[in-house]
């Protein structure tokens, strides 16, 4: 009997669910055809983008967090074949569709501090490079952020 009673509430439980709406489903991939894409996410503070530049056998990765208030926190690696990289963080403000920052990092078993530009337009990320001069406290400083040249990366999953 007090089986008979839980197969009679999981069935009434069952019966008062509704559906909201009609899915399609392919047959032959077996992907819901009715469905909207995902919107294009936005870096915010809890879920970075990440970026990808691969060339050869180098690569270099970025993933960005910006704050509602414009701070932008974030991982740089630049991973050339068979040498020592550069691996740190970046953090910095963003100004419009530029992220202006301080990239901390280590290269060769040294600490060094760079000033880097990102440009981030829609989800496209482009890294900013220029001549670099040494600057108050041993950072290094762009000579001149009028005559940058961009550098694009390809937007991929985060890991």
């Amino acid at each position: 009997m007090k089986n008979l009673f839980i197969l009679a509430a999981c069935l009434a439980a069952f019966a008062s669910c509704k559906n909201t709406g009609s899915t399609e489903v392919s047959e032959t991939t077996g992907v819901d055809t009715t469905a909207s894409p995902a919107p294009v996410a936005e870096p915010t503070e809890s879920q970075p983008i990440c970026y990808l530049i691969a060339e050869g056998k180098d690569s270099t990765t970025v993933s960005l967090s910006i704050a509602a208030d414009g701070t932008v926190t974030g991982n740089y690696d630049w991973t050339p074949w068979e040498k020592d990289g550069a691996h740190g963080t970046f953090t910095g403000k963003q100004e419009g569709e530029l992220l202006k920052g301080i990239y901390d990092y280590t290269i060769e078993g040294s600490n060094q501090q760079q000033e880097m530009v990102f440009k981030l337009t829609g989800d496209q990320l482009a890294e900013g490079e220029g001549e670099l001069v040494e600057g108050e406290g041993g950072i290094l400083k762009l000579k001149d952020a009028s005559k940058l040249t961009w550098k694009p990366f390809v937007k991929v999953a985060c890991k």
